[in-house]
């Protein structure tokens, strides 16, 4: 259950050599192609410059930290573009925290007062100004004012209110205060959070310092590709080169280097690990299970490089499931028969057939299990019925136990999904969430059974989500994203329900062929003569429709299954395939 590991090969040729090189290629068929503009023509070099800029900043910013021996907080390296991001927020809050100190430190001697008590008195008819003069010069006109004048505060000068019903007052010995627009009281609680924050930041980004050999190793990685495109730039000029590149799986790499430096010595080739920005094909080594069934999850996407291969996880939920919507075992055999013969006579042929046939096999094998342990073979209404195990047929057996079945499939297939991202996961907090969705899960589960255990299980769940949800310092921005998290969790009894159209497609499958064997044995009743021949057809026509129909729903609900209640748990399918430049 592997993605294999890619490199970026780039190929420098005089242009006399390029087909002959390509043609050297194609035989090994192991390069992915990929278009390549001219360096001189396109934003390859200033991305390349961008990009080499930020990480140098990034680079002398954490070393002017001077911090020694910090201990790394993860195995896996923040991005450069993360840790400018952090950089710009510190610088931001430390510009906030100035600018507030500066607002905080003029108003003082104003004191603290809600500004929307101003707006109420200027709505009621009263003029409220602030002041600030010299004592002296204070004490002469409170003596003399026909206005009312209220102290705030009285150190080197005095600040003081005057309130007015005729409007605005002019004070010539006095300098008028703005008013301003938060409280002394809002403002400090302001500068509070602005240092918290701030405080969280600076620790992100001293404990990325730990990282700094890394920085520079991909720092000297990324000045050698930019050197190497400044002088590719200036051989285009030439035309006389010619450039073309793609990506080779690792393991082949030597195989490569040593095609073209055996046969076409002139020849420059350049490899090297993907960048963080590009999106690689898709190659995948799995098992042959999971190969065999890979055709088909490639039809739903290819994961993302550098993510979860769900190939291993695929196979043998889709065999279940398979079984379970067809579930006859005559069909099955039926299936098993056309797979054996399609891979005896046509997979010398047409190679990709032998993926098919195995494919078939095994659902065939699976539906064949799935129908002897239902009793059901050709819709056969068998009387001695001792030896069924899961016995659901509608009249003499009981089909809500293979409802109950298919319910408790659609648990363990959502529990595997999340546990898939719980140990893929590189964010701790959505692990958290992962784990909380997959206690909640089981809580409601085992409260079905009317297990006891089952509501502190689903409490550690949300508690889970509440907490994890979000990572604001603001404890009500936080408990807000946690409440909408756990409201998301109204969605997981839908995903789990989607999992009984596996009981009705097994019900549906077995009922039409019972009938279809009813209808011809009315039919042979009917005409004493004819009536066997029009039986037979009844049969044949009937049950090759049932089958047609039971496979293309045994194959389509299986798939909406994993693509829209699992895959988007676990995995995503955004990758682009693997078609190497070979010959046919």
């Amino acid at each position: 259950m592997a993605i294999v590991a890619m490199k970026y090969v780039l190929f420098l040729s005089h242009i006399s050599e390029s087909e002959a090189v390509l043609r050297g290629l194609q035989d090994i068929g192991v390069l992915h192609p990929k278009h390549i503009k001219r360096a001189a023509d396109s934003e390859q070099l200033k991305n390349l410059e961008h990009k080499l800029h930020v990480q140098s900043t990034v680079i002398k910013s954490l070393s002017d930290r001077h911090i020694k021996n910090h201990a790394m907080d993860s195995a896996i390296l923040p991005s450069i573009w993360d840790v400018e991001s952090w950089l710009a927020d510190e610088k931001k809050f430390i510009e906030g925290i100035a600018k507030i100190e500066r607002e905080i430190e003029k108003q003082a001697c104003l004191g603290d007062f809600n500004p929307e008590d101003v707006k109420r008195l200027s709505h009621n008819g009263v003029s409220l100004q602030l002041w600030s003069a010299s004592k002296r010069e204070f004490a002469e006109y409170s003596k003399k004012s026909e206005v009312h004048i209220h102290v705030i505060s009285s150190h080197d000068d005095v600040c003081f209110a005057t309130l007015s019903l005729k409007g605005p007052v002019e004070l010539s010995f006095a300098l008028e205060r703005e008013v301003p627009n938060s409280s002394l009281s809002a403002l400090r609680d302001e500068l509070s959070d602005l240092r918290r924050r701030l405080e969280s930041i600076s620790a992100q980004i001293d404990s990325a310092t730990a990282y700094l050999p890394s920085y520079r190793k991909k720092n000297v990685a990324l000045t050698e590709e930019r050197d190497f495109y400044e002088t590719l730039s200036r051989a285009f000029e030439e035309e006389s080169i010619s450039a073309f590149a793609g990506w080779v799986p690792a393991d082949d790499i030597e195989h490569v280097e040593e095609m073209v430096h055996k046969s076409f010595p002139g020849v420059f080739m350049k490899a090297r690990d993907p960048m963080e920005d590009e999106n690689p094909p898709i190659k995948t080594k799995n098992s042959w299970l999971a190969s065999v069934f890979e055709p088909l999850l490639h039809i739903l996407g290819f994961p993302k490089y550098g993510g979860i291969d769900p190939a291993l996880f695929f196979a043998p939920s889709t065999m279940l499931f398979f079984g379970i919507c067809f579930s006859d075992a005559g069909y099955g055999a039926i299936m098993v028969l056309i797979g054996a013969i399609a891979k005896k006579l046509l997979s010398a042929k047409i190679p990709a057939i032998r993926f098919v046939s195995n494919m078939t096999i095994l659902l065939g094998l699976t539906t064949v299990v799935w129908g002897l342990a239902t009793g059901s073979i050709f819709g056969i209404p068998f009387a001695q019925r001792e030896w069924i195990l899961v016995d659901v047929a509608p009249d003499v057996g009981d089909p809500m136990l293979l409802f109950k079945i298919s319910i408790v499939a659609g648990v363990l297939h959502i529990s595997i999904a999340l546990m898939i991202s719980i140990i893929s996961s590189n964010n701790f907090s959505e692990r958290m969430i992962k784990a909380g969705t997959l206690f909640v899960l089981w809580g409601g589960a085992l409260a079905m059974i009317k297990y006891s255990i089952w509501p502190y299980i689903a409490g550690a769940g949300i508690l889970l989500i509440l907490t994890f949800s979000s990572d604001a310092k603001n404890p009500l921005k936080r408990l807000g994203a946690g409440i909408w998290g756990v409201y998301g969790l109204t969605g997981l009894l839908g995903d789990v329900m989607s999992y009984a159209r596996l009981f009705g497609l097994g019900v549906a499958s077995g009922a039409i062929a019972s009938v279809i064997n009813v209808l011809a044995v009315d039919v042979r009743g009917a005409v004493p003569v004819v009536g066997i021949l029009l039986s037979i057809i009844v049969l044949l026509l009937g049950h090759s429709f049932n089958f047609a129909m039971g496979v293309m729903g045994a194959l389509v609900h299986p798939a909406r299954l994993h693509a829209v209640e699992a895959f988007p748990k676990c995995v995503q399918l955004s990758g682009a395939p693997y078609k190497p430049l070979e010959k046919i």
